[in-house]
């Protein structure tokens, strides 16, 4: 019974007597809190004044089209008269991409509060900015009226069989069918039903709201992974490429990603009917095919989730017929003519004019076809071995990525999700090189515009 007030005693002193924390690890800390909220702060102002500076000009730097930007499409920024020539704008540009390396080299000393808001004010700022560094936008609002306006299916005709729309002009794409996916196509015949103007802006509105679901999705996913959720959120929902191209253009690739991204955390939490979410991505964008064989080797109940997606597809398949014919297949000769067109900014190209090789773009194709498929076979063989279902899917969309002749800086956000919620970091440094790469080799359409 002695013994009782020295355990009391003893029990009491830990809480009691603190040790202060050393000094210089709690400025070290503030520090790098500093820094990382510097960077952050960078990549808006630099955001900013790329929004801006496209807005001020007419004919900006930023948009590959023949035709003059009304003011009801430049946006609310235009008014500043903060006009940015090319190679003004490519200096910003390459400021917004140093700042995003920035914020990764602190991103442990990033708020959560302040990281997530960055992210939201990002995309913010580049929805009020006019359609950016393409005109792709264009055409899903185009073949979107062709078919509600003008009652012509945009698997048959191409939007220059309706050259009065006011799409017409801004269109870069005019003799071609769609290339789209039945699904997206289906999804955005509502713009039909507003003005011209009102879809650009509603559709711009919406991409971003896909963008951030993105963004959500791979929070959640790096949780069910076991991961720090914000460095992986922060990778994704800064990058430059995510942030100029896929939310400042309006990409239908962020639909698709939000799809297959949920069929991913569907997945990663034991639910097969993800699989029906992966043959959804697929139907908005073909891109997302090199997925399934990799979620259907790694998902717990293989034979289950292959019959999730042979229903999906199937749903799909019954709805495409409906609402388009069988017509649809003409996107595949669409998509067929498109690989065998080169351009300024893929990865065999480079090769190629580095080292000299002299071949031709049909040639550098089909060598890339071939380690693309060697790439996936070994890459599943991997799984059916036991290896990471989602590091080798991410690899694979890599392949895809480096191995394509018609690669556009846009697509690298194929990849950037899963190389953010990979274990190990190689992903990530692929990742940031093929930003660094998709900037540097845009730069030259950008200067002196």
């Amino acid at each position: 019974m002695e013994s009782t007030p020295a355990s009391a005693d003893s029990a009491v002193r830990p809480a009691a007597i603190r040790p202060a924390l050393p000094a210089l690890p709690r400025l070290e800390a503030r520090r790098r809190a500093l820094i990382a909220n510097t960077m952050l702060g960078g990549m808006v102002v630099a955001a900013f004044l790329m929004a801006a500076g496209a807005a001020a000009k007419r004919f900006g730097p930023t948009l590959h089209i023949h035709h003059a930007l009304p003011d009801s499409l430049r946006g609310p920024l235009h008014e500043l008269g903060l006009a940015l020539s090319g190679t003004e704008f490519a200096v910003v540009f390459i400021a917004l991409g140093v700042c995003y390396l920035g914020v990764l080299a602190f991103a442990d000393s990033v708020g959560v509060r302040v990281g997530l808001g960055a992210i939201v004010l990002l995309h913010l700022i580049f929805v009020i900015a006019p359609p950016l560094l393409s005109s792709d936008l264009f055409n899903y609002v185009g073949y979107a009226r062709l078919e509600v306006v003008h009652d012509l299916n945009p698997y048959v005709h191409p939007i220059s069989a309706a050259p009065t729309d006011p799409s017409y002009i801004f269109v870069g794409w005019r003799l071609n069918t769609t290339a789209y996916g039945p699904l997206f196509t289906l999804a955005t015949l509502p713009l039909g039903w507003v003005s011209f103007i009102s879809a650009v802006w509603l559709l711009k509105s919406i991409t971003a709201l896909a963008s951030l679901a993105c963004v959500a999705l791979v929070w959640a996913c790096a949780v069910r992974l076991g991961r720090p959720p914000l460095p992986a959120t922060l990778f994704f929902g800064l990058n430059p490429i995510l942030l100029a191209y896929a939310v400042g253009g309006a990409h239908n690739d962020l639909f698709m990603l939000a799809a297959a991204l949920g069929g991913i955390y569907l997945l990663l939490g034991g639910r097969e009917s993800g699989m029906a979410a992966l043959v959804g991505a697929v139907a908005v964008k073909s891109s997302a095919v090199v997925l399934l064989p990799f979620a259907l080797l790694g998902s717990r109940r293989p034979s289950r989730a292959l019959l999730w997606g042979v229903l999906a597809a199937g749903v799909v398949a019954v709805i495409t017929v409906i609402a388009f014919g069988s017509h649809v297949s003409s996107m595949l000769h669409v998509l067929q003519r498109d690989s065998q067109l080169e351009t300024p900014n893929d990865v065999p190209g480079v090769i190629n004019d580095v080292f000299g090789l002299g071949l031709a773009n049909r040639t550098l194709g089909r060598i890339g076809m071939v380690f693309l498929i060697a790439a996936v076979a070994l890459l599943l063989v991997r799984v059916y071995r036991g290896g990471d279902w989602l590091e080798s899917a991410g690899w694979a969309t890599c392949a895809v990525i480096v191995s394509t002749t018609w690669f556009l800086p846009w697509y690298l956000i194929w990849f950037l999700p899963l190389a953010a919620l990979a274990l190990r970091p190689y992903q990530r440094l692929t990742a940031l090189a093929l930003t660094a790469l998709a900037i540097g080799l845009q730069l030259p359409l950008i200067f002196g515009k």
